[in-house]
């Protein structure tokens, strides 16, 4: 296991997750492809952060502030309009389809390069507290790895 480097252990085909995609559809998508997160991409493809069912989690376990304060945001970024509290309050009602990935989307995306050991991914992962990490090559994201991958790998070692 000790020779063995993020390239020779990563999962190709990643699936990816549009920043403007409702909560609502975030969630279909995880469930229809059972996957528990994504790296996401902006409608010109650029690599712009990624989301996790812990981050749909959180947002659907949120307070009615919360959600506000996320529907307040979304529609003054989008539209550079300010909303009357009577139409946030009703949007929120149905804050997972207002809102979208973009909203509760981590920007910071934690890649390694496929040269790296599976000892160093795997620190990698603990330092950030993270259950999958994404290889990058030329910057552009070649494959994943998750926490399950590497139990895998020690269990059949």
């Amino acid at each position: 296991m000790q020779h063995l480097a993020a390239k020779d252990i990563m999962k190709n085909g990643v699936l990816f997750a549009y920043e403007g995609w409702s909560i609502k559809y975030l969630g279909e998508f995880f469930r229809k492809h059972k996957i528990t997160g994504a790296p996401v991409v902006a409608s010109d493809h650029t690599l712009v952060g990624a989301v996790s069912v812990t981050d749909v989690f959180n947002f659907e376990n949120a307070d009615r502030e919360h959600k506000l304060a996320k529907l307040k945001d979304y529609y003054q970024e989008a539209y550079a309009l300010d909303f009357h509290a009577k139409d946030l309050e009703n949007w929120s009602l149905s804050a997972e389809e207002s809102c979208t990935v973009h909203q509760i989307m981590n920007p910071e995306v934690i890649s390694v390069a496929p040269e790296v050991t599976v000892k160093e991914v795997c620190r990698t992962m603990v330092a950030n507290g993270i259950h999958r990490v994404f290889v990058e090559k030329d910057g552009q994201v070649a494959g994943v790895i998750s926490s399950s991958d590497i139990l895998s790998l020690i269990a059949e070692s």
